[in-house]
């Protein structure tokens, strides 16, 4: 007992999976891996001041469930753990949904943990995974077709939707968790169903397993447990580089878009890329589910391609586009941006959306044109314009005469020529007269007709300020 204690505690010192003063959510089904770890908890929570709190799920799939909630009631009030039990119809949940009742389960535990983690004020929750399981999560996802992450198993931590999950018993097989229980009159539930092989991971446990302990390696157990840790150092070391590299090809985000270098991407490893994907995946929609081997290859092809104006569409309303030289990724369609238009009567600030804004000011002197070449200033000769003027984005058919042309151009024509990339179009100001010329592409030009002449008296001068 004393040398189960000692390691589970330096397990998770040496791991930083929990710290003194936590707050610690426990999942306990009642069976011998949650028993067994609520006991371990119990055993160091003075040392720690570790605050616990029990969550049982009765998910109703057999009739012994309610007798299993109740057996872990009893075991808490004992104990002198608060816990929470909630009772959920999970068998009617699989069948409205049309999920398997792992899956099901695991969506209802997840919603649940989810919502008193955020009441209670949770540090960490802890699930009782052991080193069995790790073996049979590998060669399920082996037998499923996965990459490195698959066969990394069961992470100790890992964060999933902003809840920190630890896995302390993982440095212990299924059978030391047996004998602990039997040596501390633990009284586990069993659930009938791991004898089943209805399910794939009891085929595994029941049938692969042994059959390759008995005629390959009686030791594969720790052997595919070692080759996990060796994974996870090699994914760990790829994913801080991955890292750098992401943090090196992005131009910009916000909550639902990024855009990347594309020359940058296309210039990486398809490796890279994949990973590169995968944490923006992670950013916008929270994981990389339902994104599989095709869709990898298909980005890769798409980024390749360097079509501009191309969309990619991917599951879960996740979009690629390349303009130019970037790849924008979004959550959402890449639909045209809200008009939007503002009077200006004459001097003063004028506030715009996407935080830009124009300062408008009225000098009663001609301004010499040399002295103010920034491409965000613009000079009208004051006698050519009439107030109020008028400031909006584009509209289909808009035309001018650039600064130093003759003929007009469609603003549509104008910015592919400067390569203006497509979701900056509808966002960029464009400032009319009262009788609809337009006079300057805030940032790009002014139109011919409206500059400075030799005989120009006075001169109305704007600043553009965009969003960074």
């Amino acid at each position: 007992m004393g040398d189960m204690i000692e390691r589970f505690k330096k397990n998770l010192l040496d791991k930083n999976l929990i710290f003194d003063n936590n707050r610690l959510l426990l999942g306990v089904s009642g069976g011998p891996d949650s028993l067994t770890m609520l006991d371990l908890f119990i055993n160091i929570r003075d040392e720690f001041n570790l605050k616990l709190i029990v969550f049982h799920l009765n998910h109703l799939f057999r009739k012994e469930a309610d007798k299993e909630a109740e057996y872990v009631r009893k075991i808490c009030v004992k104990r002198d753990v608060k816990a929470i039990i909630k009772t959920h119809d999970v068998p009617k949940y699989v069948e409205d949904n049309n999920l398997s009742p792992e899956e099901g389960a695991r969506k209802i535990r997840f919603k649940y943990l989810n919502e008193i983690f955020r009441k209670e004020d949770i540090d960490k929750v802890c699930l009782a995974h052991n080193k069995d399981d790790l073996v049979e999560t590998v060669l399920l996802n082996v037998f499923r077709g996965c990459g490195m992450r698959g066969l990394k198993g069961i992470e100790d931590n890992i964060t999933i939707d902003g809840i920190n999950i630890i896995h302390p018993l993982l440095i212990f097989f299924r059978a030391e968790i047996i004998d602990y229980c039997d040596s501390n009159d633990l009284e586990p539930v069993y659930d009938p169903s791991n004898n089943s092989d209805l399910y794939s991971r009891n085929r595994i446990r029941n049938n692969i397993l042994p059959l390759i302990e008995d005629q390959i390696n009686p030791n594969v157990k720790q052997v595919i447990t070692r080759m996990t840790e060796t994974i996870k150092e090699d994914y760990n070391f790829i994913k801080e580089f991955s890292n750098n590299k992401f943090k090196d090809i992005l131009i910009e985000k916000t909550e639902k878009k990024y855009i990347l270098d594309l020359q940058k991407m296309k210039d990486l490893h398809p490796t890279l890329i994949k990973r590169i994907i995968n944490i923006i995946l992670k950013n916008l929609k929270g994981n990389m589910d339902n994104f599989y081997y095709k869709h990898y290859n298909d980005i890769i092809s798409f980024i390749e391609s360097n079509n501009t104006g191309d969309i990619l569409d991917l599951p879960d309303d996740i979009n690629m586009k390349i303009s130019y030289d970037k790849l924008i990724i979004i959550r959402g369609s890449f639909s045209k941006m809200k008009k939007y238009s503002k009077v200006i009567e004459g001097e003063g600030e004028y506030l715009l959306p996407y935080n830009q804004k124009l300062e408008v000011e009225i000098i009663p002197d001609k301004l010499n044109w040399r002295n103010y070449k920034d491409k965000n200033l613009c000079l009208i000769d004051y006698n050519k314009v009439d107030f109020p003027l008028k400031v909006r984005n584009r509209r289909d058919g808009d035309i001018f005469i650039p600064l130093g042309m003759d003929g007009h151009k469609k603003i549509k024509d104008f910015f592919i020529d400067k390569k203006v990339p497509d979701y900056m179009r509808d966002k960029i100001p464009i400032v009319f007269d009262e009788k609809d010329n337009l006079i300057w592409v805030c940032g790009y030009r002014l139109d011919e007709r409206f500059k400075l002449e030799k005989d120009s008296k006075k001169t109305i001068l704007i600043k553009y300020y965009k969003e960074d």
